[in-house]
């Protein structure tokens, strides 16, 4: 009992002295005032002050949300769309500026960049019968994203697209479940598809190995019982105060902290990690979406498949999927040309359940295991080193589908 209390002592002191050491240094952290200011601007004004000309677009999905599109236009180029992962926005592909940053890279290329912004996060926050404020306007989950907005915005793009039927599609995390679940429910939508490149491919999750998602999946269903009993639906809390709220904790009062709670969730890599650009990264982190998007990813958590979202009630899972339990997503259907790329280290997608969607899909034409063994699922976003990395690559891949070499 005397050791166990010390123990709990020892624990708190350490931790007390850590947030201590965080705020007598926080004077001393001189942020560049460059990133400070790109921390603070919308995806659009950022694209603007790189030189790169920014259009805004409104997209409607068939089910009534309004989503935003920021496009780095290009009249007469391939179009590619780009889609973010949870929590993330339009401003992942073009946070690291020119010289790093996807977007960028491929409208230096020619490309006619679309980047979207999926339901609920801090751009698209519209919908034509229910207000945010309203729990069915949070009634979603990476299942309506492949089914209404992906579409749509294929759509949408493709209409302002002369001469092009087909556009390619980079996902990252979510952007690449919601492409997989649009794959499977809507399979004529693959024949708009020139290639899809996954960036951290999640759709198994058996053999995830995340301390902290494995223990929230513990707590899940009563955590969530809690927020709703409190009539919170979205997930994290997102408006001005609260961003800024992040921003200024994780840029001038607890830098270290936020950085090692990023890692720690990610996959620790502090080769590839820049931590004066944490302000920069909280400053567009927690871009919102919906509990139930969260909770729908912890059900996936060791089920042995790929499933539908779960309503623990029989009468409401029969009267969303026609079963008692929810079926699962079938992924051979995605038969348009996939590349996937993914780590060892990245604690949200594990190697073993990628290879195990690699072996379901029917046309995969290149599976790269990027050979950097402390590479984690934010460094395909964010990493030092992401261009040559990565995106050379990505890049090749491209080429080579228009090509016909692949």
């Amino acid at each position: 009992m005397f050791r166990s209390c010390n123990l709990k002592y020892l624990c708190g002191t350490l931790i007390c002295l850590n947030f201590y050491c965080d705020i007598v240094f926080c004077d001393l952290i001189k942020v560049d005032k460059n990133i400070l200011e790109d921390a603070n601007l919308i995806t659009p004004d950022l694209i603007k002050k790189y030189g790169y000309p920014a259009e805004t677009h409104k997209i409607q999905a068939k089910d009534g949300f309004v989503l935003t599109a920021h496009r780095i236009p290009k009249p007469g180029g391939q179009p590619v769309l780009m889609v973010h992962g949870l929590l993330d926005s339009s401003i992942a592909f073009v946070i690291l500026g020119p010289e790093k940053s996807l977007g960028f890279l491929l409208s230096d290329l020619g490309y006619d960049i679309w980047l979207l912004n999926t339901r609920g996060n801090r751009y698209s926050r519209k919908h034509k019968r229910f207000h945010r404020y309203q729990p069915q306007f949070w009634d979603f989950s990476f299942h309506e994203l492949g089914m209404y907005d992906l579409p749509a915005a294929i759509d949408y793009v493709l209409a302002r697209s002369k001469g092009f039927e087909q556009v390619h599609y980079v996902g990252h995390s979510q952007g690449t479940t919601s492409f997989f679940v649009m794959g499977s429910e809507r399979p004529a939508y693959m024949k708009k598809i020139k290639l899809m490149q996954a960036l951290a491919p999640v759709a198994y999750w058996d053999y995830i190995d995340s301390p902290i998602l494995l223990t929230f999946v513990k707590y899940m269903r009563p955590l969530a019982f809690l927020a709703r009993s409190f009539g919170l639906y979205e997930f994290p809390v997102e408006n001005e105060v609260w961003r800024r709220l992040y921003h200024q904790i994780c840029s001038f009062a607890f830098q270290n902290t936020c950085a090692y709670f990023i890692q720690e969730l990610m996959g620790v890599d502090n080769q590839q990690f820049n931590t004066s650009l944490v302000p920069l990264f909280t400053g567009h982190a927690f871009s919102g979406s919906s509990l139930k998007s969260v909770v729908h990813y912890g059900q996936q958590i060791h089920s042995g498949g790929f499933f539908k979202y779960d309503y623990d009630n029989a009468w409401e899972n029969r009267r969303r999927h026609g079963a008692d339990t929810p079926p699962q997503y079938n992924v051979a259907n995605v038969d348009c040309k996939v590349a996937l790329y993914y780590s060892k280290n990245d604690r949200l997608t594990s190697d073993i359940d990628v290879v195990r969607l690699r072996d379901n899909l029917p046309n995969v034409v290149h599976d790269y295991l990027i050979p950097a063994p402390k590479f984690n699922h934010i460094d395909f976003i964010w990493a030092n080193d992401v261009k040559t990395m990565l995106y050379d690559r990505v890049l090749e891949v491209m080429r080579q589908v228009e090509s016909d070499e692949l």
